[in-house]
C-alpha cells in the first residue's frame, strides 16, 4: 500500500513540477511556486541521504541532495528542477521495472483454478481448490487446468506447462508421472493423487520466492554507493580547490552540478531487475541481484547426483523376459501387481506397463512387502515382484539353478533388480536404475564451455553407481558415500582454495550445503522446501540446461551493468571539462547532466529486449 502511495505521489509531483517550470518560463516573477515545488521534490532523497548518514555512510542519495543544494544556495531554481525530475524519473522507472516481474506473478497466480474434482468413495464432487488435501484423488479433463502439484495414477495427457515453467513444447504425461499445479490438460482425461497443496505448490512456492527476490540488493548496487562514497570527497576537494585558486563560485556550482549521481540511482537497479524478471520467464527463480552476480562469476561447480543429474526416480534399464513368455502378458501382469504399490520402484513398473501393454487391470488382491517388493493374484495366479527379500519372507523355493542366477543380480551393484514370478516360477528380470537426465551431458559440456573448469559430483551412492553415471555425463571429479556432513566439510576445503563455488542439489540432505555455497542452486520442483529455502536460485522446471543459460545471462547483465558505471565515469570527465574550460556554467552544467542521465538508463534498458 505505501509503495503505492511513493508511486501515485512520485507522478504527482513529476507533473507538479512540469506545470511549474513551465509556468516559470512564461512568468519568472512567480519563481516561489517552483521552489516549493523543488524543496518537496528533494524531500524523498534528503531521506535516504539521512538514513545513510544515521548509519555513518555515504550513498547515492547523499551525493544527489548535495547537487540539489549546491542548486538551491547558487540559486539555481532550474538547475535544482533538472535534477529532481530527474530523480523522480528514476524512482518511477525502477517502480515499473519491479511492478514487470509482478505482474507476471500475478498472471501466474490468476492461472490457479478456483475448483477441483475430487473422486471420494467411487463419487465425484467439486470442492474449492485451497480445500484439497495431500492425498486426495483429483479429476483433470481435457481443456481444464491442473489443480495442485500431483502424480498420475490413471490415465494420460498432453500437458502444457509453459505458463509455470517456460516450457514451450507439449509434455506428454502418463501413469507415474508427475505433474504441476495450474498447468493445463490440452488433451486427454487424467487422475491425480494431490501432493503438495497451497502454500507448498510449485506456483505458490514461486511467487513467495520471487517476492523475496527484489528486496535484496545486489552487490554491484552496494558498488555505486561505495563508488559514490569516494567520489564525493574527491568532488569536495576538486571543488574546493578551484575555488580556491579561481574564486569563481559559478564554476565550482557547475562542477558539483555535474557531478550529480542520479542516473546510478537507477540504470544499476533497473539492470539487476531486468535480469531477474527475465530469469522468472524461464522458470528460474533469482532471490536477489547478489545472486545475478555471483553466478557470473562461478568457476567451480558442485552437483548432487541424485535429482540433480539424474531424475532421482527409478527408471526400466532393462528387461529379461524368459523364453515362451508372451511380452505382453508379462506386462499386464506386472501392470496387476504393481497396481496400488506407493514405491518408487513399483510407480516406475507400472508406468512402464502401461506404455507397453495398455492401462493396468484390476488385481484380485494385493499386498505390499516394504522394501522387498509385492504380491497379487491376477487371473486366479499368484504373482511376485521384487527382491531377494520377498522371496525370504514368503519362503518360496527355486532350484539351485535359479537360486544362483538370482545371485549374480544381486552381485550387479549398479542397479537394483526386480524377479517376477508366476505360481513360484520365473517370467522375467526387470533391471532398475537411476539415468542421467536427457540433457544433462550437454549441460556439463556447455559448462565447461563457459569456464566453469572445475565440475565436482557429490552422491550419497557407492563408487562404482557415482563414477558410472559420471562417466556418462563427462564428470571426471566424483566424492562418493557421502553423509551431508562430508558434502559441507568438502564445500569448506574447495572454499579455502579460493574463487566462488555454486552447488546444485534438491534434497534435505544438501540444505547445509546449498547455504554454504557462494551461489545455492536448488532444483524445484522435485526439490524439498528445506533445499529450496536454502538455495539463492531456484531452478523451478527441473531442467539443467537452464543453468548454463543463466551464467550466460548473468554474465550478460554484469556486463551492462560494468558498462553503465564507465558511461557515468565517462560523462563525468567530459563534464568536468566543459566546466573547467568555461564552457559550462550553472544552468548547462544541470542540463548536461539532466541529458546525460538517460545514456546508463537505456544502456540498461537494452536487457529488456531481444529473446529470452
Amino acid at each position: 500500500m505505501s509503495e503505492n502511495i511513493n508511486i501515485k505521489l512520485d507522478y504527482a509531483l513529476v507533473v507538479l513540477i512540469s506545470v511549474a517550470f513551465l509556468a516559470n518560463l512564461q512568468f519568472p516573477q512567480a519563481s516561489f511556486v517552483l521552489w516549493i515545488c523543488v524543496y518537496l521534490g528533494a524531500l524523498p532523497t534528503l531521506w535516504g541521504a539521512l538514513r545513510s548518514t544515521m548509519v555513518r555512510k555515504i550513498s547515492i542519495d547523499t551525493f544527489n541532495i548535495f547537487a540539489v543544494a549546491v542548486s538551491i544556495i547558487y540559486g539555481e531554481v532550474r538547475s535544482a528542477t533538472f535534477i529532481i525530475l530527474m530523480l523522480a524519473f528514476a524512482r518511477l522507472l525502477d517502480a515499473n521495472t519491479q511492478s514487470r516481474t509482478r505482474r507476471t506473478l500475478e498472471e501466474l497466480l490468476k492461472l490457479k483454478p478456483q475448483t477441483a474434482m475430487r473422486e471420494k468413495d467411487g463419487q465425484t464432487e467439486e470442492i474449492p481448490a485451497d480445500s484439497v488435501s495431500a492425498g486426495d484423488i483429483l479429476i483433470v479433463k481435457e481443456g481444464s487446468r491442473v489443480p495442485v502439484d500431483g502424480i498420475i495414477v490413471f490415465g494420460k495427457a498432453e500437458i502444457n506447462e509453459a505458463p509455470v515453467t517456460g516450457e514451450s513444447a507439449l509434455q506428454e504425461k502418463i501413469t507415474g508421472d508427475g505433474v504441476l499445479g495450474a498447468t493445463m490438460n490440452e488433451s486427454g482425461l487424467i487422475k491425480i493423487r494431490a501432493t503438495r497443496v497451497g502454500k507448498d505448490s510449485t506456483i505458490e512456492r514461486m511467487a513467495s520466492l520471487v517476492k523475496e527476490a527484489s528486496k535484496n540488493k545486489s552487490n554491484s548496487e552496494k558498488l555505486a554507493d561505495r563508488f559514490a562514497s569516494a567520489f564525493l570527497p574527491f568532488v569536495l576537494v576538486l571543488g574546493a580547490g578551484i575555488y580556491f585558486f579561481t574564486r569563481d563560485i559559478s564554476m565550482t556550482a557547475a562542477l558539483f552540478l555535474v557531478a550529480c549521481a542520479d542516473d546510478m540511482a537507477v540504470a544499476i537497479p533497473l539492470a539487476i531487475t531486468a535480469g531477474i524478471g527475465k530469469a522468472a520467464k524461464r522458470g528460474v527463480v533469482i532471490k536477489g541481484g547478489e545472486w545475478i552476480e555471483a553466478l557470473s562469476k562461478i568457476r567451480t561447480l558442485v552437483i548432487d547426483k541424485t535429482g540433480t543429474l539424474t531424475y532421482g526416480s527409478f527408471a526400466l534399464k532393462e528387461a529379461e523376459i524368459e523364453l515362451g513368455v508372451p511380452e505382453n502378458e508379462f506386462w499386464k501382469i506386472l501392470g496387476a501387481a504393481e497396481k496400488y504399490s506407493a514405491h518408487p520402484v513399483g510407480r516406475m513398473i507400472l508406468k512402464e506397463s502401461v506404455i507397453r501393454a495398455g492401462e493396468a487391470d484390476e488385481p484380485e488382491d494385493f499386498k505390499a512387502y516394504k522394501g522387498s517388493g509385492v504380491s497379487a493374484v491376477y487371473k486366479g495366479n499368484k504373482i511376485i515382484v521384487g527382491n531377494y527379500g520377498i522371496l525370504r519372507e514368503l519362503k518360496v523355493e527355486l532350484g539351485g539353478e535359479e537360486i544362483a542366477r538370482l545371485k549374480k543380480k544381486l552381485d550387479e551393484s549398479d542397479t537394483t533388480w526386480s524377479v517376477v514370478l508366476r505360481n513360484g516360477k520365473i517370467l522375467g528380470f526387470l533391471h532398475v536404475g537411476d539415468v542421467p537426465r536427457p540433457e544433462a551431458k550437454q549441460s556439463i559440456e556447455d559448462l565447461k564451455n563457459l569456464g566453469v573448469s572445475d565440475i565436482r559430483m557429490f552422491t550419497g551412492d557407492n563408487k562404482l553407481i557415482a563414477q558410472k553415471i559420471a562417466g556418462e555425463i563427462g564428470i571426471d571429479s566424483v566424492h562418493a558415500s557421502m553423509m551431508p556432513e562430508d558434502k559441507l566439510k568438502e564445500l569448506e576445503k574447495l572454499a579455502a582454495t579460493g574463487g566462488p563455488i555454486a552447488m546444485v542439489g534438491d534434497g534435505i540432505n544438501d540444505a547445509a550445503a546449498l547455504a554454504r555455497a557462494d551461489v545455492g542452486i536448488a532444483m524445484g520442483s522435485g526439490g524439498t522446501a528445506v533445499a529450496v529455502e536454502a538455495a539463492d536460485i531456484v531452478i523451478l522446471n527441473d531442467n539443467l540446461s537452464r543453468l548454463p543459460e543463466m551464467i550466460i545471462y548473468s554474465r550478460k547483465v554484469m556486463s551492462v551493468v560494468r558498462s553503465d558505471m564507465v558511461i557515468w565515469l565517462l560523462s563525468n570527465i567530459l563534464g568536468f571539462t566543459l566546466v573547467l574550460t568555461g564552457v559550462a556554467g550553472p544552468a548547462m552544467a544541470a542540463f548536461y547532466n539532466f541529458f546525460s542521465d538517460f545514456f546508463p538508463l537505456i544502456n540498461s534498458a537494452r536487457l529488456f529486449r531481444g529473446k529470452q
